[in-house]
């Protein structure tokens, strides 16, 4: 599988004139999958922090953390195939699975080591299948309302997964072009702290119906992934004791405290910031004080010291 890098001049991108460079004025560089060509974002220098979306996001969702670390970190933040500006291809595999498997040949690519991995929704699945293979590559660990083991009990993940995998509800979507912008407001806190120039932001990678494949295969992965989930939790012993910091959103109507808990059980070296106000997407809505928190948190890493040295 070849395997090159092409990067995009700074503020221009003629094959989408939607995107809003005053808000995402990032360098982006491509890796060639094997599948179709993975954008990522490369900003600064120093210790990598790798930054992971999940569903209906993109590394848009990042920017703020981008910009606010990479004055002292090297941020990294990819699209997973047919998410953001990656390709959307047709007939491939985009479940979980696969998506992780993509996700692991960047980071061996990138030969990235001492990482921070950063990981939100579906992005914890996908990524935290790499620090259980490659422990030794991943120092610390910093979640955002995510999971990693079968979510079958979670009746509004179940409900969600089966109604857009309706193939009726698939038409509807089909005929009347309707993007999926009833999901991404339901899970803020206040649906009126997106506003409407950032939302056009998250759905225009999926304004056309032949480019929602990768997010409908990640939707209905929440049930058709569960083996996969299965897995990665038998395996958890691999990243039990990594350094974490948790920030979580404490109205996300299906990521709910009891998820947090479960994280905190299964990571006793870890710390946790509650958000009683915010819902699934804090780095949207709570930007600023995930920056600060990410930024102590680094400060007083075993890590900080060495690359302080360097």
């Amino acid at each position: 599988m070849a395997k090159r890098i092409r990067t995009s001049p700074k503020g221009l991108d003629s094959d989408n004139p939607w995107l809003n460079v005053v808000q995402y004025p990032f360098a982006t560089r491509e890796f060639d999958t094997g599948d179709g060509w993975m954008s990522y974002v490369d900003q600064g220098r120093g210790r990598p922090i790798v930054f992971v979306h999940g569903a209906p996001t993109w590394s848009y969702m990042w920017r703020h953390l981008i910009r606010g670390l990479s004055p002292w970190y090297r941020c990294i933040a990819p699209d997973h195939l047919g998410f953001g500006l990656s390709h959307k291809p047709d007939r491939i595999d985009y479940s979980h699975e696969a998506q992780a498997a993509r996700f692991e040949a960047l980071m061996l690519h990138l030969n990235l080591k001492d990482i921070v991995l950063v990981v939100h929704d579906s992005g914890g699945p996908i990524a935290l299948n790499f620090a259980i293979k490659y422990p030794g590559r991943v120092r610390e660990l910093v979640l955002f309302n995510t999971w990693m083991w079968p979510l079958q009990e979670n009746r509004s993940a179940m409900k969600l997964a089966q109604l857009v995998g309706n193939p009726w509800n698939r038409f509807y979507y089909r005929v009347l072009n309707a993007s999926p912008s009833f999901i991404m407001p339901a899970l803020f806190a206040d649906r009126h702290r997106i506003s409407k120039p950032i939302q056009i932001q998250y759905l225009e990678p999926f304004r056309p119906f032949h480019e929602r494949r990768g997010l409908y295969a990640m939707i209905e992965g929440l049930r058709h992934s569960a083996p996969f989930f299965r897995k990665l939790w038998q395996l958890r012993d691999a990243i039990e004791f990594k350094r974490t910091l948790i920030l979580w959103g404490m109205k996300d109507p299906m990521y709910r405290p009891d998820y947090l808990e479960r994280w905190q059980q299964l990571l006793p070296n870890s710390e946790s910031v509650e958000f009683p106000h915010v819902g699934r997407f804090v780095p949207e809505e709570a930007a600023r004080t995930a920056v600060d928190e990410i930024r102590w948190f680094l400060i007083n890493s075993p890590a900080f010291v060495k690359y302080e040295a360097d």
